[in-house]
Parts: structure tokens; C-alpha cells; sequence
């Protein structure tokens, strides 16, 4: 599998809060864009696998694919969905796969809709247990409980990725700094979560092109190689009653991934992991052996995960200071870093990327999908 693939389309709309943009017109945008960067023609495009749920892509862009898929597992949702276009390449369905989201949270607000962060998970519902802010505490009260850590070392994963943010156009965090006091006056949500350690919906689409490493080396873009994928669920962990202790089940997705990769963690350059919360890429570190376990938020406190750190992570604002489009946060920041193309931003090292995602419970609360990804600039 290592290296069979490739991606040679990225589109991007802007990405913010009130754009005033359909997510239908959102997603034809950015097919449009990943179109444009990749120098193809609409009818290159014959398959199409949209990250969530709708029918009506394909009447409304004019494509006409061999398949057209839609896909739910959460934030993990653009991996598998890459995954997915690997598969559906090797076993002959189709040449060149558009991987595709594009949502508009703030029209549904506008219209009275339930914001998305409203979920419930599972039968937990019944006693109040609602929002992934909520199930998310789980994870950081145990960890605290665990290993000391503190509502200071939540808030230096938040001023790390602010300071990321703070000099890339377009992402929430651009022009604005913050400090840790800021981050400790802000109002708690779901403790030990603060404001600041939460998130937000934004309006965007993005498109990825995913086609042969043969293909690619005819086409405009610059190929990104997907030089490894694995997945995990954390179910298994609620099995054996350890679901709060993982953030996921990382261990078998991060075997996968290093093993198709021919690679360890040594050979990465930076990390680029699911954020919702500022406790989630503080346990991933750990999980993926960056960091000794329990050990993640003095790592974070002294400076680990910034671009002269150890392991540079979510290089654009991640979620939390950048924009929220699931899982492909990571991706798109990846294929940025490895193309040479993040401006004032742009690592003096970055050939390889770790991409993670993460959600959609099993029925209960703390029971993510997980998947890896790594990518590199070369096969």
C-alpha cells in the first residue's frame, strides 16, 4: 500500500463564522478549486465520497461518477474517507476520487437549527450527558486525576496553537494572540474546560483529489503520497472498563500506519492531530509515543509541540484557533506544510506529517472512531 496513492487536488473556500454560503455551494466550490489545482476537467472525477450525509452533490455539480458514497464516523470521516479512495482505486472502481465536506453551521443557527456541538451520545442522554464538550471532561478529569495535570497545561495546548494562528490569514486566530491568563479568565463550559479550550463551528468545504502515485506524476499539484493508514475504536476500551484512560484506541491504528509506512515516530516531522478539545492532542502525543505517558501537559508547558519543539503540532491553529472542518484540519494543514506553501508559518522541516482523526461514538459516551494517516512529499 505504501505509497499507491496520492494526493493531487486540494481545494479550500474560506473558512470563518456567518460566511452567508450554502453547504452545497460550499462543497462545489471547493471541488472546483481542487479541480483547478490539480489541472483537470469536471468529467476527471469518477468517484465521489462525501464526508457526512446528502444526495443531492451530484445533480447540483454536474459530476458523473461510478460511485458516489456518503460517509459518517465524526471527525474521522476524511481519513476513512481517503481509505477509502485507496480502496476503491486499487480494486479498479475508479481512477480519481473527490474526497469531499463543506458544512454551514452558522445558517443553521440563523434558522434556529441545533448547533452541532448539541449531540448526545448513547444512553448516558437520559441523565444529562449531552455535548462533546461534556463527554470529552471525562478524558481530561481522569488524566488530571492520573497525572497531576493542571488547568494551566490545558491552556498551553490553546496558546500554542493560538500562536500558530496568529500569523495565518484566514484562520480564526490570525491577528489576535492570546495568553495564558486569558485562557484561565475565560468562563468554564464543561470543567475543567474553559472557553478557550473549546473549538468552534465554522462554515467551509474542502476537496482532495486522490488518484495512483502514477497518475500523479503527470498532473499540475504537487503529489502529496499517503505513505501509511490504520484505524482503532474506542470500544474496546469501554469493554474492558479503560475508556476515559485512552482517548482512543490508538494502538492498533498507529501499527497500521507505521508498518505500511516503513517508518517510526523518529521519522516524523510534525503532527497534525484532531482537536476539539485542548486535552485531545495533549493524550494523542502521549498514545503515539512522542511523549511518556502522563507527561503531555509539562510538554506542551515548556515548549514541545511549537515549531522549534520536539514534534511540532496543528501548524496552522488546529481547530481551535484555525477553522473547523473535522478532520480534514490536519490533512489540509499536512499537504500545506509539504508542499512548501504555509507563508510565515511554513516549518524549516517538513517532508513527513501524522494526520489523525477522531469521533462518532458507538452508542456511548467516549467510544471514538480513531484513524492515522501519514503523508510525506515524497514515495
Amino acid at each position: 500500500m505504501a505509497a499507491s496513492c496520492a494526493i493531487v487536488g486540494l481545494g479550500m473556500t474560506a473558512q470563518g463564522i456567518g460566511l452567508g454560503i450554502e453547504a452545497r455551494e460550499l462543497r462545489a466550490q471547493a471541488v472546483d478549486l481542487a479541480l483547478q489545482d490539480a489541472g483537470l476537467e469536471r468529467d476527471a472525477i469518477d468517484g465521489y465520497i462525501r464526508c457526512f450525509v446528502d444526495r443531492e452533490d451530484l445533480r447540483y455539480m454536474g459530476l458523473s461518477p461510478n460511485f458516489s458514497v456518503s460517509m459518517m464516523t465524526g471527525g474521522a470521516t476524511p481519513a476513512f474517507s481517503i481509505l477509502s479512495a485507496m480502496g476503491m482505486i486499487m480494486s479498479g472502481q475508479a481512477e480519481m476520487v473527490a474526497c469531499v465536506y463543506g458544512e454551514a453551521h452558522s445558517n443553521r443557527a440563523a434558522r434556529g437549527g441545533q448547533p452541532i456541538g448539541a449531540y448526545g451520545y448513547g444512553y448516558p442522554t437520559l441523565y444529562g450527558l449531552m455535548g462533546a464538550a461534556a463527554t470529552h471532561a471525562f478524558h481530561a478529569r481522569r488524566h488530571m486525576h492520573r497525572f497531576g495535570t493542571s488547568s494551566e497545561h490545558l491552556g498551553a495546548v490553546a496558546v500554542t496553537q493560538r500562536e500558530y494562528a496568529v500569523n495565518r490569514p484566514g484562520t480564526l486566530g490570525y491577528g489576535k494572540p492570546m495568553t495564558l491568563a486569558e485562557h484561565q479568565a475565560s468562563p468554564l463550559i464543561a470543567d475543567p474546560f474553559r472557553r478557550l479550550d473549546c473549538t468552534r463551528d465554522t462554515d467551509g468545504g474542502v476537496a482532495l483529489l486522490v488518484t495512483t502515485a502514477e497518475r500523479a506524476k503527470s498532473l499540475h499539484a504537487k503529489p502529496i503520497y499517503i505513505l501509511g493508514g490504520g484505524t482503532g475504536h474506542n470500544i474496546g476500551n469501554w469493554h474492558t472498563g479503560a475508556p476515559f484512560d485512552n482517548h482512543d484506541n490508538i494502538a492498533p491504528a498507529k501499527a497500521r500506519a507505521f508498518k505500511q509506512a516503513g517508518m517510526s515516530i523518529a521519522d516524523i516531522d510534525m503532527a497534525q492531530l484532531y482537536d476539539p478539545f485542548t486535552i485531545s492532542p495533549l493524550m494523542q502525543l502521549e498514545a503515539y509515543g512522542f511523549v511518556p505517558e502522563g507527561q503531555g501537559g509539562p510538554f506542551y508547558a515548556e515548549g514541545g509541540a511549537r515549531a522549534d519543539g520536539l514534534i511540532p503540532t496543528n501548524t496552522g491553529g488546529g481547530q481551535l484557533s484555525g477553522y473547523y472542518t473535522t478532520g480534514f484540519t490536519g490533512i489540509m494543514e499536512s499537504i500545506i506544510q509539504l508542499r512548501g506553501e504555509a507563508g510565515a508559518g511554513q516549518l524549516s522541516k517538513a517532508s513527513t506529517a501524522l494526520v489523525s482523526g477522531h469521533g462518532m461514538n458507538a452508542g456511548v459516551q467516549n467510544t471514538w472512531a480513531h484513524a492515522s494517516l501519514i503523508l510525506g512529499n515524497t514515495p
